[in-house]
């Protein structure tokens, strides 16, 4: 039942939020997009950034090498983009992650060459943004008690790059819509005051970031929104989640993928906020016990001849409100993402009856959290010593660019730039 009400709260603010748009604050921004290998639709993803409607903006896009396969189509898309757009190449990361090592040199080559730009925006390349996102999530900052502005992702199975519904296996559908069942769970903890800032759609103002020394405490971390969100905690500075600044995701995975990339969400986690880690495993032993006991209890009852109108009822009552929970926000995130609705609402019985087995597997990852804190992570193998102390165990090959500062910046010719 609190489930139904904080989906419903949810609901309320996201739909009330929608009508009250306003785009009227608009100060140079930057947008920093890390990429490593390439995804499904990652050409249209980064176009979509190209094309948002901002009076001034800029593109800082960040790979580890210009042996990364993304790296020579990053390039033909900063030479065509009608935006400012700069690709740097960040080097290897040595003690932190490599995702916050390419948001550090990104803030490197910015602070070198462009002091003009108010509004820092950290993104993630694997989302694809409405044209009015960046206008939506910088707009908020205009109130001073607002730190920082975020969105989230929602994962759209079967969406290609020519959003059309991608051919798959049964394994890999289920494996597919479990992970957007999982994710969509998130959302309870957004809202006008939310718990944390997702690293791929944050806003801050740039004096504010650098005020707060966000970049000093990136140092040897491996979450940057984690971190990012511990340090407006502490300057008790507000977290508001944009309704629109929600950002589809392609979502095809396979069973093993899912599990990694489950696990490894709940082990960092455990390094970085134990106190919602905690209540997560109390909460999620309480109902997964209840839940799945009850239904054993009650099926072995029947087979006695034996049979609790209570026990069926109570289960069914709790079945009922978490598929409530589940539908409730897949009805929201439809009206927000107006170019896949018609994809998101053709799962709506889909979300509900998933709803079950996503707790079962939030339990798993983080019992599996409890004996290990080393993840993978795009292909490198991290421990997690502590908040600010990682250490890189695994790479999948011998990078070509061996120093790690100062990075490189490369910026086609025909590309248009202010920066020098």
């Amino acid at each position: 039942l609190g489930a139904l009400v904080v989906a419903l709260r949810f609901a309320r603010y996201s739909l009330r939020v929608q009508a009250l748009r306003h785009h009227r604050y608009q100060p140079k921004a930057v947008v920093i997009i890390p990429c490593r290998g390439l995804e499904p639709g990652l050409e249209e993803n980064i176009e979509a950034f190209c094309s948002q409607e901002y009076r001034e903006y800029e593109l800082i896009l960040v790979t580890e090498s210009e042996q990364d396969p993304a790296y020579r189509l990053l390039s033909k898309v900063v030479k065509q983009s009608r935006r400012s757009a700069w690709l740097v190449v960040a080097g290897e990361a040595k003690e932190r992650g490599q995702k916050v090592h390419n948001l550090i040199a990104a803030l490197e080559t910015l602070n070198a060459v462009d002091r003009r730009a108010e509004i820092l925006v950290f993104a993630d390349s694997d989302a694809r943004p409405s044209r009015t996102w960046l206008a939506e999530l910088v707009a908020p900052l205009d109130e001073k008690q607002v730190g920082a502005t975020t969105g989230f992702r929602w994962y759209v199975p079967g969406l290609d790059r020519e959003n059309e519904a991608v051919k798959t296996g049964l394994v890999q559908r289920f494996s597919s819509l479990l992970l957007a069942v999982w994710n969509s769970s998130a959302l309870a903890f957004l809202g006008e005051r939310s718990s944390f800032a997702w690293g791929g759609a944050t806003a801050i103002r740039r004096e504010n970031f650098e005020n707060l020394g966000v970049r000093e405490r990136w140092e040897g971390a491996l979450s940057d929104d984690y971190v990012l969100t511990s340090v407006l905690n502490e300057a008790g500075q507000r977290i508001k989640f944009v309704p629109a600044a929600l950002m589809p995701t392609h979502a095809e995975c396979g069973f093993r993928d899912l599990l990694e990339f489950t696990t490894r969400q709940m082990r960092i986690t455990r390094v970085y906020a134990p106190r919602v880690w905690r209540l997560a495993l109390a909460s999620q032993v309480l109902f997964n016990v209840t839940l799945w006991g009850g239904i054993g209890w009650f099926a072995l009852t029947s087979l006695e001849g034996k049979q609790t109108a209570t026990l069926g009822a109570l289960l069914a009552t709790t079945l009922f409100l978490g598929a409530a929970s589940s539908w409730v926000r897949l009805v929201v995130a439809a009206r927000v993402l107006r170019t896949d609705r018609k994809r998101i609402l053709s799962q709506r019985w889909v979300h509900p009856m998933l709803a079950p087995a996503a707790s079962l597997l939030y339990l798993g990852n983080l019992l599996a959290s409890i004996w290990s804190r080393r993840i993978v992570w795009r292909g490198i193998g991290y421990e997690l010593l502590s908040p600010s102390r990682t250490i890189i165990w695994q790479r999948p090959e011998p990078a070509e660019t061996p120093e790690a500062t100062p990075p490189k910046s490369r910026r086609p010719a025909s590309a248009r730039s202010t920066l020098p």
